[in-house]
């Protein structure tokens, strides 16, 4: 399924969510000539991938099946020979070669032979003699030029100027002019044309949304419901999707893969952000932030389509794709757990390939959880699956790794590497992260609304962040100063404040001064022996993921008995 395909789709399934209808699926293959094998299924399964159930159709059922054309063909016949009998339409023996160069309309008809004018006695007779294959068509209505063709987007749609070029082709065409259309083939099928307007009656379906390739075929589609005395449905067309060349997006480009399996599967887009992405094509969006969750889209949508094509960028795919993630990560920190699973199987996989050997050494729970610590971590730069673990390879490699890749990149010059060897000393062997400053989260849960729940790491990287603090305060303020009572419940973020309460006021500034410069080469040591320098998230989230025993090895320290974070 191409995404043009799927944003069509997705169109009519939010309308019938917002308006309390049935989203329909109807297999239509009255072409026999283009089936693929398993396309059934496989378009099946992208709609269900995306998000978009119907409510009847294959599989489903529903009370106006069939849902699959190729076995309505009884019910076409039908209703063709009620146009037969009713002189709406006739039955045309022209073979596809036949022409008539001295009459221009039975040229433009696909006509040769005028059959339109013989007597039905005559035309039933040599149809039911078998000796002659024929054609239904469809004759041109005398007030055809009185007619209006209404669309919701386009307003009133004008019939096409009829060709001069002859053509008894039946094959299907969706330029067509509604004239003496063929509705039944030679070989007794359908059209597609005839097929979808019966079935859109019969289904009783009250919209149709299609691209607007189909708007040269709609004065033909409403010209058959009056044939038949139906009410026609409200159209709306859309516009096709374009590159950035302005061309028609084919299912592949220079830049990526546009089937949705292919965006799915080589390019680990989520459903989420697809859907979201596909909504804003087109789509006169009324809110103000373009990110929206299914029941967003269908709680805002409506046909408000822009007319004319849309430049299709896929930049805002990816922009989407990392708030979409943002978002299931922030409902698994509210207790859903369902909401990370698509996300943190694609990372798990990647892993899992990437990084062999590692992945070996853990159980699958234990994998599982791991790399949702690191998603939580790191849920702001993700892009997909495998940019992610590549982004974030020093959790996932060995300390071997991380000292080798070392070597391309400096440590900190800010304060001798020896002082802070001897702080980073005292926090893995002496301080015991897991009980001082405990209310430290509770104080970020009031400072943070978006966080009210933190995770067991936050709350693990928030106590980590306090044990650095304190000790950096210890090492940077007067020997005079009782550091040990800095009030981190209520200033823990207020420098300024802390200072004051070692200091005399007017030495408070040089005491800022210098936590900071110490703050900064303890975090650039952090960085560069733990992850090689690679940017990533704060260095308290990482040795939350990392553990205190991996934290120790790469740190050179050897870890004290019994100590855990």
């Amino acid at each position: 399924m191409h995404i043009g395909g799927l944003r069509t789709a997705l169109f009519s399934y939010l309308l019938a969510k917002r308006t309390g209808g049935q989203f329909i699926l109807r297999i239509e293959d009255t072409d026999q000539k283009r089936l693929v094998t398993d396309a059934v299924t496989r378009l099946s399964e992208d709609l269900r991938w995306a998000g978009l159930q119907w409510d009847e159709g294959p599989e489903v059922g529903g009370p106006y099946g069939p849902y699959q054309q190729s076995n309505r063909n009884e019910i076409y016949q039908e209703h063709a020979k009620a146009l037969l009998d009713d002189g709406t339409a006739y039955r045309c023996f022209c073979t596809p070669q036949s022409s008539a160069a001295d009459s221009a309309v039975y040229v433009t008809s696909g006509c040769s032979q005028d059959c339109s004018r013989l007597p039905s006695s005559a035309s039933r007779a040599r149809a039911e003699g078998g000796e002659q294959q024929f054609t239904v068509r469809l004759n041109q209505p005398d007030d055809v030029r009185k007619r209006t063709y209404p669309d919701v987007v386009y307003g009133k749609i004008k019939r096409l100027k009829r060709s001069a070029s002859p053509s008894a082709s039946t094959d299907e065409d969706s330029g067509l002019d509604g004239a003496d259309t063929i509705l039944m083939k030679s070989d007794g099928t359908p059209t597609y044309h005839f097929a979808n307007v019966v079935d859109d009656h019969l289904m009783k379906i009250t919209h149709v949304i299609r691209g607007t390739e189909w708007m040269a075929s709609t004065p033909l589609h409403y010209d058959l419901y009056h044939a038949f005395g139906w009410t026609p449905p409200i159209f709306a067309h859309v516009g096709l999707l374009l590159d950035k060349d302005k061309a028609k997006l084919s299912k592949r480009n220079a830049d990526l893969a546009l089937d949705v399996r292919g965006l799915r599967e080589d390019h680990g887009v989520l459903p989420e952000t697809l859907c979201n992405f596909l909504a804003l094509q087109g789509w006169s969006n009324p809110q103000k932030s373009d990110v929206m969750t299914m029941p967003e889209l269908v709680e805002n949508f409506d046909l408000k389509f822009t007319r004319g094509n849309t430049m299709v960028l896929m930049e805002k795919l990816w922009f989407l794709q990392k708030n979409h993630v943002q978002l299931q990560c922030e409902r698994a920190r509210y207790g859903d757990e369902a909401a990370l699973v698509d996300v943190l199987g694609q990372v798990v996989t990647e892993v899992r390939k990437a990084h062999a050997d590692f992945a070996a050494t853990e159980s699958e729970d234990q994998l599982v959880e791991y790399c949702k610590g690191v998603l939580l971590a790191d849920d702001k730069s993700y892009h997909n699956a495998a940019h992610f673990v590549e982004r974030n390879w020093y959790f996932f490699c060995s300390t071997e790794e991380v000292k080798r890749r070392r070597l391309k990149s400096a440590a900190s010059e800010l304060v001798p590497a020896v002082d802070i060897d001897s702080l980073l000393q005292d926090l893995m062997l002496t301080y015991d992260a897991t009980t001082p400053y405990a209310d430290v989260a509770a104080d970020l849960r009031s400072k943070a609304p978006a966080k009210e729940r933190l995770t067991t790491m936050e709350r693990r990287a928030a106590r980590i962040h306090a044990s650095l603090d304190l000790l950096i305060w210890q090492r940077s303020a007067p020997s005079t100063a009782k550091a040990e009572s800095i009030p981190f419940a209520e200033h823990a973020t207020d420098t300024e404040a802390v200072a004051r309460s070692l200091v005399r006021e007017a030495d408070a500034g040089d005491l800022v001064k210098e936590y900071k410069i110490w703050q900064k080469a303890l975090m650039r040591q952090l960085r560069w022996k733990l992850a090689a320098g690679t940017p990533g998230p704060g260095m308290d989230m990482v040795m939350a993921v990392l553990g205190h025993q991996e934290c120790c090895e790469r740190l050179g320290i050897m870890p004290g008995a019994g100590k855990e974070w």
